[in-house]
């Protein structure tokens, strides 16, 4: 458990937490990570954001049907949640989200999501 309250990492059920100190969540991150050491084990892009089943690639051939028309123009990559059905891509979100990552010392891994 992450969190700022430290009443809550009291309680008797909470047997993992940290206490985070930051404000920000810029730097709430940037402390979570380092704590944590999440550069030598972070594997961005591997799991839905829906429901954390692990990703994996897919042609696009397969999705095209399922995606909106600038999508389908504009992009090559793709990857599929065999849990949910959520597709994801390399978009905008993806970019920046990808920045953030290597702005931690993140290594590079895989798509972007619907």
């Amino acid at each position: 458990m992450l969190t700022r309250d430290r009443d809550l990492l009291k309680r008797r059920g909470v047997t993992h937490g940290c206490y985070v100190r930051a404000l920000r969540s810029e730097l709430q991150l940037r402390e979570v990570f380092d704590r944590l050491d999440l550069a030598r084990s972070a594997r961005p892009f591997t799991r839905c954001l829906c429901c954390n089943m692990p990703l994996r690639a897919i042609d696009k051939a397969q999705v095209a049907a399922r995606l909106p028309p600038r999508v389908r123009e504009h992009h090559a990559r793709f990857t599929v949640c065999d849990g949910c059905g959520r597709i994801f891509w390399e978009g905008m979100h993806w970019q920046r989200m990808r920045r953030l990552i290597d702005s931690l010392g993140a290594a590079p891994q895989v798509p972007r999501s619907v």
